[in-house]
Formats: C-alpha cells, sequence, structure tokens
C-alpha cells in the first residue's frame, strides 16, 4: 500500500498494475444520469451539446457517485460518424441515433473525408469540454475519452448488414474503408490528447462471436484497432479496451496490449473448457447478483490491469442486497494488483439515487 493518492494518480497505477491505496471505482459514460440532470435542472440536449455542459455534468455526477475518473463523451457512439457526414437525430431526454448513414455501400469510401473531423463543431464540443475537466479538476481526476475501434466506426458510417454481406462480397472496398476511419479515428485521438485527455476508453464490442468468426474478427477488426492503440500509446495515452458482448473475443483483445480491460459477462461452458476454470463453484449463478462472468483472476496471466465487473442489468430489476452482492462477488474474484471496480456497461440513466448509494456504501465498506 501507498500513502493517500488522487484519483488520478490512483486510477493510473492500477493501469500501471502497481500498488493503490485502495481500489479505484471507475464511471462508464452518463451512468445514472437522469438524477444528475435533474438536480441541473436541465435536459441531456441542453448540456449534451455544450462543452461547459459535458463538463459540469461529469463534475456533478462525480460528486454524486465518488468515481475515480470522468469521461467525455458520454454514451453517444455517433460522434466520429457525424463528424465525417453520419446524420443523426438529436434527442431532448436520450442519446442521439442515426437518421441516415452516410455510405451505402463500402464502395463509396471515397466519400469519408478523415479531415473532416478536424473540422467538425461536435468534435470541437467534446474536445474543449476535456480541457474544461481538465482545469476545473486541477489535473488531480482521471480524464476519459471515448472513441470507437474503426470497426465499430464502419458501423455508424454503414448499416451494419450491409457491412457484414459486403465484408464477403467486396473484402477490398471494406479494408479501404476501414483505413480510411482509422485514419479518422486517429486525428479524433489526437484532438483530446491534444486538450489533455489522460486515456481513452475504447468500445470495440464488434470483437465477439455474436458477429463473427474469429478469422472474419482478426482480418477486420484487429489489425485496424492495433494501429488505433500503437498510436495513442506512442502519443502517451491510456487504453481501456471496453467489450461487453457475451461471447466477446477476450483473448483478442488482450493481444492488442491495452492498458486495461473491461468487460461484462462471460459464456461458463465455453470458459470452463477452454480455460479449466469451473466458475460456478465460484459463484452463485442463480443470483442476480453474480451472473456468468468471467473470473478476474484467471485472466491474470495477461499482465494486464482489469476494470469490471458488476452487472450493470442488477441497477433495473436487482434488489438493493444483489447490488451489494455484485459489489463484494466482484473483489472477492479480483486481483490483488491491477484491477478498477466498475460496470461491465453503462449503469442505465435512470438509476434510482438509492441504488447508487448502495453501490457507493458496499464499495466504501470494502476499504
Amino acid at each position: 500500500m501507498t500513502g493517500e493518492m488522487t484519483s488520478k494518480e490512483r486510477f493510473i497505477n492500477a493501469l500501471e498494475m502497481k500498488d493503490v491505496d485502495r481500489v479505484p471505482y471507475g464511471y462508464l459514460w452518463f451512468g445514472a444520469g437522469d438524477a444528475v440532470l435533474k438536480r441541473m435542472n436541465a435536459s441531456m440536449k441542453d448540456v449534451y451539446y455544450s462543452s461547459e455542459g459535458i463538463a459540469k455534468a461529469q463534475i456533478l455526477a462525480r460528486n454524486m457517485y465518488h468515481h475515480d475518473n470522468v469521461m467525455s463523451p458520454w454514451g453517444c457512439l455517433l460522434v466520429e460518424a457525424e463528424a465525417l457526414g453520419t446524420n443523426v437525430n438529436i434527442k431532448e431526454n436520450r442519446y442521439p441515433t442515426i437518421a441516415e448513414y452516410v455510405l451505402k455501400s463500402s464502395k463509396e469510401y471515397d466519400n469519408i473525408k478523415p479531415n473532416d473531423i478536424k473540422k467538425s463543431e461536435r468534435v470541437e464540443t467534446v474536445s474543449k469540454s476535456i480541457s474544461i475537466l481538465k482545469r476545473e479538476l486541477n489535473d488531480e481526476v482521471f480524464i476519459t475519452g471515448s472513441i470507437l475501434s474503426p470497426l465499430m466506426l464502419a458501423a455508424q458510417t454503414l448499416e451494419m448488414v450491409k457491412l457484414c454481406e459486403e465484408m464477403i462480397t467486396e473484402k477490398e472496398s471494406v479494408h479501404s474503408l476501414l483505413e480510411i476511419l482509422t485514419e479518422g479515428s486517429i486525428l479524433y485521438a489526437d484532438r483530446m490528447l491534444e486538450e489533455g485527455v489522460d486515456g481513452f476508453l475504447v468500445e470495440n464490442g464488434e470483437n465477439t462471436a455474436d458477429l463473427f468468426s474469429p478469422q472474419m474478427a482478426d482480418e477486420f477488426a484487429h489489425k485496424y484497432t492495433k494501429k488505433l492503440y500503437d498510436h495513442i500509446h506512442k502519443n502517451g495515452g491510456y487504453i481501456i479496451s471496453h467489450n461487453c458482448a457475451e461471447h466477446a473475443f477476450h483473448e483478442m483483445d488482450a493481444g492488442l496490449k491495452p492498458d486495461a480491460l473491461n468487460f461484462a459477462f462471460g459464456d461458463v461452458k465455453s470458459l470452463k473448457k477452454r480455460y479449466g476454470v469451473d466458475c460456478i463453484k465460484s459463484h452463485n449463478h442463480k443470483n442476480i447478483g453474480c451472473g456468468p462472468r468471467y473470473c478476474f483472476k484467471d485472466f491474470g496471466e495477461h499482465g494486464i490491469c482489469l476494470m469490471g465487473n458488476i452487472n450493470p442489468n442488477v441497477f433495473g430489476n436487482g434488489s438493493l442486497d444483489n447490488i451489494k452482492n455484485e459489489v463484494e462477488s466482484c473483489m472477492n474474484a479480483a486481483p490483488n494488483k491491477g484491477f478498477i471496480l466498475s460496470t461491465g456497461c453503462e449503469i442505465p440513466l435512470g438509476t434510482t439515487k438509492e441504488k447508487m448509494e448502495a453501490l457507493w456504501n458496499t464499495i466504501k465498506s470494502q476499504f
């Protein structure tokens, strides 16, 4: 153990597999955000498209929920796509959705201009929010930027079914599209790094058997994501690889050498077959507070910080006791070093204050 740390020091030490004064508590996107907006007397639309609004909401969320990091942008996965030409539906009290994809086919890849990232008002809003967070928090809190892996971004510029079809029929065009999108992703990362972001949570949820074979994931996801990760690392940023798919290729994620893996659920039967881990003996899977999960200790061989693994569903249909059990189960399964307690995905926006207080009180009891 070491003396009391700032939130940023605590978070970075965990990412670097070093000693911490206590386990860091990580926050994803805008979890339980409705209560924050209510206290601000504002709608998501009011604050989401304002640099000052994003920063103010994240600072208030941290004051209410006590996490060791803040995050910009929030749960919107459309920032890069919007900058590159995808039209979005702006919502009053929830995240924007796609109105029209910028591409109808990967063969139109030349319509994507990576330098549009540099001219995007949306990108500038997000980037400026980071500089505000850094200033207002006195550089004492880990500032996380949210960014998509190139394949995830492809599915925001071209309808997913069409993209999958053309991975077979138009391979060359899909690869050309992914090369261009990787360039755009790097420009987006650079802009946030310029403003002082400490690291990135990279949404990599398409690296999963739910969508692709391992061979397809390797061909269309791995090398482009690796190029993005290598660039971020070269320029001093940390990487948290987020993949909450049920049948995620976690060994492939680990092979990308991120600083942390953030994941949700695991297929217990395939886990036992592949790794010899008898997860059933470790957890009570009849209890919602401990759903099927990859056991943390059995991923320690990768030497990568693990971030998770609270089941976010417990905030919707679980009791306060379920939340307590979820936190305790995660802490009991966690490695001694290189661990950030967090949810496997975003806490639902409408989660009650009572449940968030139960979460924090249980976390405190573990320190």
